[in-house]
């Protein structure tokens, strides 16, 4: 495992190790980069996250509008329905917090730090930001809680979210910033690849703050986290990540 972790501590140094770090996820599925976030900063925004997603009233998995996206909002993603993954079963709570809406989880700074990681890997000469994408795409900043109790998503590749970079990129690197820790957060489960007909935990060893990092071919899921609990819908707390993804 130690051997997919690279430790960089600006996202200056990232470009001197972005070839070597998208070779190794081209050679075994994944990698890590430690040292970017500030774990403990990481830590904080997430307990608020947890806060909010206990007290707010979710969107249906298959009833939000197109628009909610685009603000403040949370829906539950509960089974197979999906506007943009479609027959993925998956449980798990997404709460979306745009970069033009109020930053209420102090989570911006390390969104834009995730996009400009995200388009250095891609070999982008500079960040995509909201303002420099054409529309209708604009990134879907958003954080994914998989709940104690069987918190889970289904294998998948990245298909939809490559298809939205047609005519910009060819290049598709799918970055999740991981705002718990496991074995501190949860006990089991957790980000899986499958490679070669082997499943392959790619989150133990890993840290709050660490990047994971796949490519558009990876077959990857998450695996129940700690279904051994009880389900409490009032009590979200388990595995929670950080995505900046470019939406159609």
């Amino acid at each position: 495992m130690n051997a997919s972790i690279f430790k960089i501590d600006s996202t200056q140094q990232l470009r001197g190790q972005a070839q070597a770090i998208t070779r190794r996820v081209q050679q075994t599925g994944f990698a890590l980069i430690r040292g970017v976030f500030d774990g403990e900063a990481i830590r904080r925004s997430t307990l608020s996250v947890y806060a909010y997603a206990n007290r707010a009233k979710h969107l249906g998995s298959a009833g939000a509008p197109r628009q909610a996206v685009r603000t403040n909002s949370s829906k539950w993603s509960i089974g197979g329905t999906s506007a943009s993954q479609a027959g993925i079963s998956r449980c798990m709570i997404t709460v979306y917090n745009p970069l033009g809406c109020e930053d209420l989880f102090q989570l911006h700074r390390h969104f834009r730090t995730l996009i400009e990681v995200r388009d250095v890997l891609a070999m982008r000469e500079s960040a995509l930001l909201d303002d420099q994408l054409p529309p209708p795409l604009f990134n879907a900043t958003r954080i994914q809680i998989y709940p104690r109790g069987g918190g889970f998503m289904t294998a998948h590749r990245d298909m939809r979210a490559a298809d939205n970079l047609k005519g910009i990129s060819d290049a598709y690197i799918q970055l999740i910033l991981l705002l718990t820790e496991k074995r501190a957060d949860y006990r089991s489960g957790g980000a899986y690849i499958v490679r070669d007909g082997k499943v392959v935990d790619t989150e133990d060893g890993s840290r709050t703050g660490d990047v994971l990092v796949y490519d558009g071919n990876s077959l990857h899921g998450v695996d129940d986290i700690d279904p051994d609990l009880p389900f409490y819908p009032s009590d979200l707390s388990g595995r929670a990540v950080a995505l900046a993804t470019i939406y159609n």
